[in-house]
């Protein structure tokens, strides 16, 4: 376990007590740790989002999946005589 020192607002420190939120954890550090992993969490989705979306509007990638549609026409429409 690494140890920082951290400074927190006093009132986002009181919110805490008066909400109850810091009995649901073994101590502050761990509340901290948390709510750190849980930022990160949110993060990487967040980052995971963007890129899917860029690469959505990459022409690169566009070409790559039409190509790939083309090629594969022929094998899908056999697939879709054999479902009827």
């Amino acid at each position: 376990m690494l140890r920082k020192t951290i400074s927190i607002d006093e009132h986002l420190f009181l919110e805490l007590q008066n909400e109850g939120i810091l009995d649901h954890f073994k101590n502050f550090s761990d509340l901290v740790s948390s709510s750190l992993q849980k930022t990160i969490d949110s993060m990487k989705k967040e980052n995971y989002r963007k890129e899917i979306e860029k690469m959505a509007n990459d022409p690169l990638v566009i070409s790559d999946i039409e190509e790939i549609q083309e090629d594969f026409k022929y094998a899908d429409a056999e697939l879709f005589k054999m479902d009827q």
